[in-house]
């Protein structure tokens, strides 16, 4: 699927750049006449024990020239722990290279196992797929020199057709062991975008912007500090909340993705290293689809921009860049849900988020009717509320809260502006004071109230909500249960 990946975004960008990232991969034989295993009556050749065979320490270079041009890995100058040389990819060194995968190179150059001879005076050597190899393999030391030739896979499962360039014999090879030799140069570079904690303890992010094209208003979304503290006060578990375009607690698990969805994340593959300006013009990073910001409350930031869709057969990815990494990566659609994210998709359907025993103030002001004030303190304990200065029963009060937390966002709305007066307008206070929340219901058509929250126009209800709101309001000092449906 990677080769598809690549020859897609060759065609995006319009590019033919030679021996680069954008080259499609055509490493493979798909002909039907591949040759089996000759047999005959003379004796059987002596198997050597490796076609390729070094000590790790004496290797200078292993240059490899591939379908998809090819890369030069050297020593880096580092030990690894098992004592041996850590090999780099040259060009791509300052970048984040995979070096399990350059370790893998290693392995296979010093020392690729033989599994059979398949000829060993071969005189047609195109129906190997070795009159044109799939890759050469140059390996290098200070006083040695030999180049292998990969050629096709053999009808055996699992094995590849190989031979040493100017010799005569061909052999079978692990095809696991010389696939390496078929990678690009961007293979190399470590696919992961930003890494997650090995504890699981990720970084808290503190604010999310996410920028769209498509979108004329930012998405932000902060970290809700009380979420942190254990009397803290919002009860709608997500640790998040959206304070633009407008207020708005989360749905826990809708959000998840959009505010923890950073740290792990891995692309299908890397696509260009150090790309030019027209490799991300051609895949429209240059003014991207989406452009996530995020800081942690440690004060790490990290800019994702999101550039054009690739959709192919397998799947759907995107062009991907992050600030301070000079690569072009194709990260799946999956993992990018800022991409075509909007606010209704993980916002909750919570207008009040508080712990009843965290109200310090709960003002009521119906519109030609009552006028309320709650106060109230202490803990979930010893937790005592006032009616207009009159001590009431705190039961009392939570059942009537409890249909307050009902008031429910319907519809999320934008740019409705509301007219005339509130029905009903709402002050609620914290006893800390971390949260001060003024929701307004005004008239609307279609039976709905649009509920104006500090200000901004939000959401929209039906007006049977407010309706009742205001009949259990006029029932407080009865002993009528309140009606908790409408």
């Amino acid at each position: 699927m990677k080769k598809n990946v690549k020859a897609v975004i060759a065609c995006a960008a319009v590019l033919a750049v030679a021996g680069g990232g954008y080259a499609a991969l055509m490493l493979t034989d798909d002909s039907s006449d591949k040759p089996a295993v000759s047999s005959s009556n003379e004796p059987a050749a002596v198997i050597p024990d490796a076609v390729l065979s070094f000590e790790k320490a004496d290797i200078k270079t292993v240059a490899v020239t591939n379908a998809a041009g090819g890369y030069e890995a050297v020593p880096s100058g580092e030990t690894g722990a098992d004592g041996q040389p850590v090999f780099t990819v040259m060009g791509i060194e300052d970048l984040d290279v995979n070096y399990t995968l350059t370790a893998s190179l290693l392995n296979s150059a010093a020392s690729l196992g033989c599994d059979d001879i398949v000829e060993e005076n071969a005189a047609d050597l195109e129906k190997y797929g070795l009159a044109k190899p799939q890759a050469e393999v140059t390996v290098k030391t200070a006083s040695e020199e030999k180049t292998l030739l990969v050629g096709n896979e053999s009808p055996t499962s699992g094995e590849t057709y190989c031979m040493i360039d100017g010799e005569n014999a061909v052999y079978l090879a692990a095809t696991s062991s010389v696939s390496v030799f078929l990678n690009s140069e961007e293979n190399f570079i470590n696919t992961t975008l930003i890494e997650a904690s090995a504890d699981g303890n990720n970084p808290i992010p503190e604010i999310i912007t996410i920028e769209r094209s498509d979108l004329d208003y930012d998405i932000v979304l902060k970290y809700d500090d009380s979420t942190s503290e254990s009397d803290g006060t919002s009860g709608t578990l997500a640790t998040h909340y959206m304070s633009e375009p407008v207020f708005s607690y989360l749905d826990v698990q809708k959000s998840q993705d959009a505010t923890q969805g950073f740290f792990g994340l891995s692309a299908y593959t890397a696509i260009s290293a150090h790309p030019s300006e027209e490799e991300i013009k051609g895949v429209s990073l240059d003014n991207p689809l989406c452009t996530v910001s995020m800081t942690t409350l440690d004060g790490d930031s990290y800019v994702i921009k999101v550039g054009e869709k690739l959709e192919i057969s397998e799947g759907e990815y995107y062009s991907v860049m992050l600030d301070g990494v000079d690569v072009i990566y194709a990260v799946s659609a999956d993992s990018l849900c800022w991409a075509t994210l909007t606010p209704g998709d993980i916002t909750s359907k919570m207008i009040f988020g508080t712990y009843v025993w965290d109200i310090g103030k709960l003002e009521i002001d119906v519109n030609g009717g009552e006028h309320v004030l709650f106060t109230g303190s202490g803990t979930s304990d010893n937790y005592e509320v006032a009616k207009n200065g009159e001590k009431c029963d705190p039961e009392r009060f939570q059942s009537f809260y409890q249909y307050l937390l009902k008031a429910s966002a319907e519809d999320f709305v934008i740019d409705e502006q509301p007219q005339g007066e509130p029905e009903v307008t709402i002050y609620l206070e914290t006893q800390n004071g971390t949260t001060k929340q003024t929701v307004e219901f005004y008239e609307a058509d279609g039976m709905k109230s649009l509920i104006v929250v500090n200000g901004i126009p939000c959401f929209k209800c039906r007006t049977a909500y407010v309706d009742l709101l205001i009949e259990n309001l006029s029932k407080f000092d009865t002993t009528e249960e309140f009606v908790m449906n409408w």
